[in-house]
């Protein structure tokens, strides 16, 4: 009889003991009672949210987290508003992806439908900011602007440049609408290479809505007659004709040094034969011709 009461008691304990642990455990996590008919959320856990502006036509998908009857993928519609379950209309038109997902906590929030709402807002369709990039890259097309976008990373996503890309880019921008001192497009020359006089600043231009990016292609001269290998090669920095004639394989035994000629487009005189020497300068479209001696 004595063991059983010592056994009773023991489990009582035991049992007091690990009632007041988990009652301790609850007592660490205190319940923040809602108004009735409110929704809780539970807190957000870390998340990234994108920071693309959104415009007319963007597809968004908007998450409450812990109320999926909230949560939606929904349009922007002509006028900039974005409607959603419960709260209705927003006008988000311009604004990036955080601030809206400010605006709907804020409207739950308010409407009193959740108590401290966690809201992400991502863009499944961006068709409001878009630019296009065209020439001598590897895919050339229209991409949008996620976020920030330079013309460095817009080339990079084009898939670079092809074999025949010039080192001069050139951005067109359209005139902006609201400044009556810009009366036509702006075209903004940018200029590529490795060389030490380059400047990268320009590659980091951010790009804006409507911006097109051209890439030209390389401008050529063209070298014949007595040089091993004839033909058309890219323009270079400081070209002359000694430097021509190199790339040209460099000249025959029949050649004449003293009897080579520059063709060259003339913009009101037509074609020009010009007699040149080895330190003349060659220009694009230059067609330089190298003759045989007469002895």
């Amino acid at each position: 009889m004595r063991r059983f009461i010592l056994s009773l008691f023991i489990l009582l304990v035991l049992l007091g003991g690990i009632s007041s642990v988990a009652l301790a455990q609850v007592a660490e996590e205190p319940i923040i009672a809602a108004p009735l008919g409110t929704l809780s959320t539970q807190p957000l856990p870390a998340s990234v949210v994108t920071n693309s502006r959104v415009g007319s036509g963007d597809v968004l998908r908007v998450t409450v987290f812990g109320q999926p009857d909230l949560s939606a993928e929904v349009g922007v519609n002509d006028k900039g508003i974005l409607t959603l379950p419960l709260i209705g209309g927003i006008d988000v038109s311009g604004l990036n992806t955080s601030d809206i997902a400010a605006r709907v906590s804020q409207a739950l929030r308010q409407g009193q439908y959740v108590i401290n709402p966690q809201v992400s807002v991502e863009v499944l369709q961006l068709r409001s900011q878009v630019v296009s990039v065209l020439g001598e890259v590897n895919r050339p097309g229209r991409y949008p602007i996620p976020g920030k976008l330079s013309v460095l990373e817009l080339l990079a996503t084009a898939g670079g440049l092809t074999a025949q890309a010039d080192q001069t880019v050139t951005l067109l921008r359209r005139k902006d609408q609201s400044d009556s001192a810009t009366n036509s497009d702006v075209r903004i020359p940018i200029l590529l290479g490795d060389t030490a006089t380059t400047e990268r600043t320009p590659l980091d231009v951010e790009l804006h809505n409507g911006d097109v990016v051209y890439v030209n292609k390389k401008k050529l001269f063209y070298i014949h007659g007595e040089v091993n290998r004839p033909g058309g090669y890219p323009m270079e920095q400081d070209m002359n004709v000694m430097r021509a004639i190199s790339l040209g394989g460099g000249m025959t035994q029949r050649a004449s040094q003293r009897r080579i000629y520059i063709n060259r487009t003339m913009a009101d005189q037509g074609v020009q034969e010009i007699k040149a020497k080895l330190t003349d300068p060659v220009l694009p479209g230059d067609v330089v011709y190298v003759n045989e001696s007469l002895f």
